[in-house]
């Protein structure tokens, strides 16, 4: 089997090679498109992330934290507490932060192969600036559908995540200690003193990390936005593109969506863009962007794989769980539409929506702290709550 996935691999290989000489002004259209939206949008977004994530992982908050919110991951997911700084950075920052954190807390030895594999399965998700701008209202025109992609994106991530607990062994148990910020400052300090190093060391070797995962971050969006260009040029998209048709037929969906689908299976923001620009039924432009938004194309994935490897950890639970996320964020499209029809008004995001049209930056910045704060109170919850049992 892996003697036919190596020959498969090298033939796609020579065939791309062979179209990017047959078709060059193609391929060089393909390649400026990824090297335009690597330092156009992910450059900027995601590097100032990853060098400060690492000087966290290297000073030893993140083992601080991970005592604190150990009351609320372990019994939830049955993760490790430090799982909990990958989720709360993961679902605020967009892809392919939750792979790059996953990976490093496996380098510290902070989570076992398969906590790892786990992990990375559910928290690698679309940024809430995405979801809440560039879909609804660079793409579709309606400011209001963004808290509705938004709620079910992130369901589908929290119901796979913990549906994925189940495979899990209980063997673990959650921290007993009454005083669990003074053992998280215990742990922490007991950390730094093993693990001292000059500041100047620490700032560098963050810095080093992040630019090398950008850097080949940067590298699959060019590799695959030259792949989908081969595909448009050769033809060969529009076989693709068939198959989705006679599914959505089968499903009783307007037939146009089978081009987002088809682009959407290499490239996610391309496929979201296709959906919004066809004339079918606003439902089903929702239903199918949020499926390809749970899917994530084969260009994200083929990231979040690479990043894994780094560290020997397997990609293998993480792509079959991605039709899985993406069947999840469809279906609760409607049911979050009949539950809710609030969600549909106008007035919704009318507080929200001008925060992050003016000051992106900070509101990039602030809703990784908030989530933060966020998991910290509910595992506070938790914790008191199961020290009052013990007490009745």
């Amino acid at each position: 089997m892996k003697r036919f996935s190596e020959l498969f691999f090298l033939l796609l290989v020579l065939l791309t090679t062979l179209a990017m000489l047959r078709y060059p002004q193609a391929a060089y259209e393909g390649a400026c498109r990824g090297l335009d939206t690597w330092m156009t949008h992910l450059l900027p977004s995601l590097l100032p992330f990853f060098i400060a994530a690492n000087l966290l992982l290297s000073l030893g908050f993140v083992r601080f934290l991970g005592v604190l919110l150990e009351p609320l991951m372990r019994p939830v997911f049955r993760l490790p507490g430090e799982a909990g700084f990958a989720l709360a950075l993961g679902f605020t920052s967009g892809f392919p932060m939750g792979a790059v954190l996953t990976a490093s807390l496996r380098e510290q030895d902070l989570c076992t192969p398969q906590e790892a594999a786990r992990l990375a399965a559910f928290t690698n998700n679309s940024s809430p600036l995405f979801l809440l701008i560039a879909v609804p209202v660079s793409m579709l025109h309606q400011p209001q559908l963004g808290i509705l992609l938004l709620a079910a994106h992130d369901l589908a991530n929290l119901t796979l995540g913990f549906l994925l607990r189940f495979a899990a062994p209980a063997g673990h148990h959650t921290v007993t200690s009454p005083h669990l910020f003074r053992t998280a400052f215990t742990q922490m300090r007991h950390y730094q003193i093993i693990n001292h190093k000059p500041l100047g060391l620490l700032l560098g070797n963050a810095i080093h990390k992040g630019i090398d995962s950008i850097i080949k971050i940067g590298g699959f969006v060019l590799l695959f936005s030259v792949l989908l260009s081969m595909l448009q040029a050769t033809g060969l998209l529009l076989l693709l593109q068939k198959l989705f048709t006679a599914l959505l037929n089968i499903l009783h969906f307007s037939p146009q969506l089978a081009a987002s689908l088809s682009a959407g299976f290499f490239e996610m923001t391309l496929g979201a863009q296709t959906a919004a620009e066809s004339n079918a039924v606003l439902l089903q432009q929702l239903i199918i962007i949020s499926f390809i938004l749970g899917w994530s194309g084969l260009s994200i994935q083929a990231q979040v794989s690479s990043i894994l490897a780094g560290q020997n950890i397997s990609a293998r639970l993480y792509c079959l769980c991605r039709p899985l996320q993406g069947l999840l964020a469809a279906i609760y499209v409607p049911l979050l539409t009949v539950l809710f029809p609030q969600l549909l008004s106008t007035h919704v995001l009318q507080q929200l929506q001008p925060s992050f049209v003016s000051g992106p930056t900070l509101s990039l910045y602030l809703l990784p702290l908030c989530t933060l704060v966020l998991l910290l109170l509910l595992s506070a919850i938790c914790h008191l709550g199961k020290q009052l049992l013990r007490k009745f």
